[in-house]
């Protein structure tokens, strides 16, 4: 098996998903996290200069937040059993990094009420009418899962995008007309090696929220 170390800053951002690919699948890996801080020493050693980026058995690195989770998702027996299966993974999560990118001015404004405001907006305008078709494509596909009969790293970004701090605080009931899509998150978050590795953290500054390790 190779040797995974993984570059990223110590919040779960665009390095989350890899990270739980690795932790479900099992796969041991160097969750090597740093702080802002730390950054411009690290920076010049960084493919793009930017992470995530995965460096395999010391001598190859990847980069691209997007690639390294489809690497190890494909790697790892998570990407779909069929080229058919694949592409439909991919296309889910290209769903998820479009809602990240709503969510990026109401989970940096500091300001609660106005953090509010923007995220009902986002909620009203994105989230639910999205959320409205992907509980049809669940239902249609008949396994409780987003593609084929079992689990992918599409059913693990969905996972990993509606158990962020924003959306845990401020989501309420975001699940309402998704009775399925919730299942399956549930379901994902039930996952052994998932618990497991959630349930401590591997750096000593941080701290646990909503399961995750972060300090944000």
């Amino acid at each position: 098996m190779p040797g995974y170390k993984l570059y990223y800053f110590n919040v779960r951002g665009r390095g989350e998903l890899s990270r739980l690919i690795l932790h479900c699948a099992g796969v041991p890996f160097e969750d090597f996290r740093f702080e802002g801080k730390d950054w411009p020493a690290i920076k010049p050693n960084m493919p793009f200069g930017q992470v995530p980026v995965l460096e395999i058995d010391g001598n190859k690195m990847l980069a691209q937040s997007h690639t390294v989770a489809r690497y190890l998702a494909r790697q790892h027996g998570l990407a779909g059993q069929n080229d058919w299966e694949q592409s439909q993974a991919d296309m889910y999560v290209d769903c998820i990094y479009d809602m990240h990118g709503t969510m990026r001015t109401p989970t940096w404004e500091t300001d609660p009420v106005k953090q509010k405001e923007l995220f009902d907006k986002v909620n009203e305008e994105t989230i639910q009418p999205h959320l409205e078709k992907v509980e049809q494509h669940i239902i249609k596909n008949g396994s409780g899962h987003l593609v084929g009969q079992g689990l992918t790293w599409a059913d693990i970004a969905y996972y990993a995008f509606f158990t962020t701090p924003i959306m845990t605080r401020l989501g309420g009931e975001v699940f309402t007309k998704a009775p399925h899509l919730k299942k399956l998150i549930e379901l994902v978050g039930s996952n052994p090696n998932i618990k497991k590795a959630l349930s401590s953290c591997p750096a000593p500054n941080t701290k646990l929220i909503n399961g995750h390790c972060s300090t944000e």
